[in-house]
């Protein structure tokens, strides 16, 4: 079974670029409570392990692995990567998330 995740072009050529220059075996995409709202936040980190109930994919000649726990809040999610004016790097969205969030905390 495979994931439902969309790697935007601008992603996926980003990802290309790190597979010349990689860090480690695997790029690990999780998610997580962010903070007291209950809102998910998404992280993307080297990572040299993979565990047997980890999703893989295949993208810009990398393997993203996503754990098990993070699977149903990535499911659906979309993989970007944005330059813009002092900010760089990879953004995950959730078109499927019910609201924003109110605590103020991010």
């Amino acid at each position: 079974m495979e994931i439902a995740v969309t790697v935007t072009p601008e992603a996926e050529q980003a990802l290309s670029q790190l597979s010349a220059d990689r860090k480690a075996e695997y790029v690990r995409v999780s998610a997580a409570q962010s903070c007291g709202c209950g809102n998910v936040g998404y992280r993307m980190f080297w990572d040299d392990a993979k565990n047997e109930q980890d999703m893989a994919l295949e993208r810009g000649g990398l393997t993203l692995v996503i754990d098990r726990e993070s699977q149903p809040h990535i499911e659906g999610c979309i993989i970007d990567y944005k330059s813009e004016d002092m900010r760089e790097g990879f953004v995950i969205t959730n078109p499927t998330a019910t609201s924003g969030c109110g605590c103020g905390g991010h």
